[in-house]
């Protein structure tokens, strides 16, 4: 409910430049001011093909990139590359700070690339710059999601009790590198629960857990991962518990065993 409320201010928002825009360049901007994303990644992506340059939808573009950029996941690297790499598709130079201020402050190494290529371009700046705040987004769109919240929906999803929810929770933990202990040893009892008995169309979820795992850092974990590695019968899921085991080093204080996850897990259905 909350993200479909923030769309559809968004959407309002949005008018106040929608006289300026055709048809084509509205539903690009609708999915930049989704509040996903994935679909800011799709409208990027249409914008760069298509040599889109009016600033009423470029400005956006750049709003959502200087927001996202200094506080992005890994996980969202690539959407914000498209957008680095639509504005540059425009040729405008209204963009060069934009682009300048990404390639000179982002940790990231891709965003940079891309953000250099963009910059490649635009003409030298001539003109008035592009500066964070000239398209008002509404103030929680792209915003960081709280920590608590983040973790309770991630712990939801791994108790819905399907692969799919599993595997997007997993892949979320590695990617944001989440070290919350009660995901982590949620994580870890669905994965010892799981690993000797897993069939070969839920190895690949199975996988994410140790990659979920491994991506934390913790030595808590390393005794687990080993367990893993000397119960599954599935040489993929064996070799992804080694590699994540070897990131965490040597096992250090208290290691994590079976059964300390004291909620109650669903019978995963899969």
């Amino acid at each position: 409910m909350k993200q479909t409320l923030l769309s559809l201010f968004a959407m309002l928002l949005s008018l106040n430049c929608a006289a300026a825009l055709n048809e084509n360049e509205q539903k690009l901007a609708d999915k930049l001011l989704s509040g996903e994303l994935g679909q800011a990644k799709t409208a990027a992506q249409h914008i760069y093909d298509q040599e889109i340059s009016n600033p009423a939808l470029i400005d956006i573009a750049a709003e959502i990139l200087l927001k996202k950029y200094a506080r992005a996941y890994t996980s969202d690297i690539d959407s914000l590359a498209w957008l680095a790499r639509a504005i540059g598709a425009s040729e405008n130079d209204r963009y060069h700070g934009v682009l300048t201020e990404v390639i000179n402050n982002t940790e990231h190494k891709k965003l940079r690339r891309h953000a250099e290529k963009a910059l490649d371009d635009l003409p030298e700046p001539a003109s008035e710059q592009y500066a964070a705040g000239m398209y008002a987004l509404p103030s929680d769109l792209y915003s960081p999601e709280d920590k608590s919240d983040r973790n309770a929906r991630i712990k939801e999803l791994m108790m819905a009790g399907d692969l799919s929810s599993l595997k997007q929770a997993a892949r979320e933990v590695a990617s944001k590198q989440i070290v919350d202990q009660q995901v982590l040893d949620m994580t870890a009892e669905i994965l010892l629960l799981h690993a000797a008995s897993a069939q070969k169309h839920q190895i690949d979820t199975f996988a994410w857990l140790t990659n979920a795992i491994g991506s934390s850092g913790s030595s808590r974990y390393v005794h687990a991962l080993m367990q893993v590695e000397e119960i599954s019968d599935n040489r993929k899921l064996r070799k992804y518990a080694e590699k994540n085991r070897e990131k965490l080093g040597e096992p250090v204080g208290e290691q994590y065993k079976a059964g300390m996850f004291d909620l109650p897990l669903p019978d995963y259905d899969y």
